[in-house]
């Protein structure tokens, strides 16, 4: 990610339709495998694709904040759903520390090959840490599971959240960079 280029109101425009977007897709995919296989279930599946259409905002948008911005506006929409934790705004805070652990490390590691990937499994590890942590907290029913089950949970969310930022990264570099709209919209505010 470059980090001198400006918030433009493109650049909110598509980190506003990506978050949408990953809202959405989690929505209609987690409902219907939580139908399929039960409750406790979508976040296993949903975290991949969720993870893939975040990470290639990032990579179009390029900038610090894209990460904190869609993830942010992704766990508002989710307030009233059971997505992101239970029902509720503390959900906004669940989803800015996860999206600044997206953007803290994709920059540390920006020059690296596995940057993304990287952060993604980070990421995906504190949101679920964070959500368990908010049940704690919330003494919700569900807590004395998720505690059971946090131990093996967490690695499991870092390597989907690793696999899901592989897949992103490889979605934008083998297809979506090549894009003239995506190369416009790249260069459209580069240096000159």
């Amino acid at each position: 990610m470059r980090l001198p280029f400006k918030w433009t109101k493109k650049r909110l425009f598509v980190s506003v339709i990506f978050a949408s977007a990953t809202f959405a897709v989690s929505f209609v995919l987690g409902n219907a495998i939580t139908l399929a296989m039960g409750p406790g279930t979508s976040g296993l599946f949903t975290i991949i694709v969720t993870t893939i259409l975040v990470v290639v905002c990032a990579r179009i948008v390029g900038l610090f904040g894209v990460f904190t911005v869609v993830v942010v506006l992704f766990s508002i929409l989710a307030i009233p759903t059971n997505m992101f934790g239970p029902p509720g705004p503390q959900k906004i805070v669940i989803g800015f520390m996860t999206g600044l652990t997206y953007d803290i490390v994709s920059a540390i590691g920006r020059n690296w090959k596995y940057s993304m990937p990287s952060a993604a499994a980070i990421a995906t590890m504190v949101s679920i840490g964070l959500i368990a942590w908010l049940l704690v907290l919330l003494n919700h029913p569900r807590k004395d599971y998720l505690l059971a089950i946090l131990y093996w949970l967490v690695p499991v969310y870092g390597v989907l959240g690793f696999l899901g930022g592989m897949l992103g990264d490889a979605i934008y570099n083998k297809s979506l960079s090549k894009l003239s709209v995506v190369k416009q919209f790249k260069g459209e505010d580069a240096p000159k």
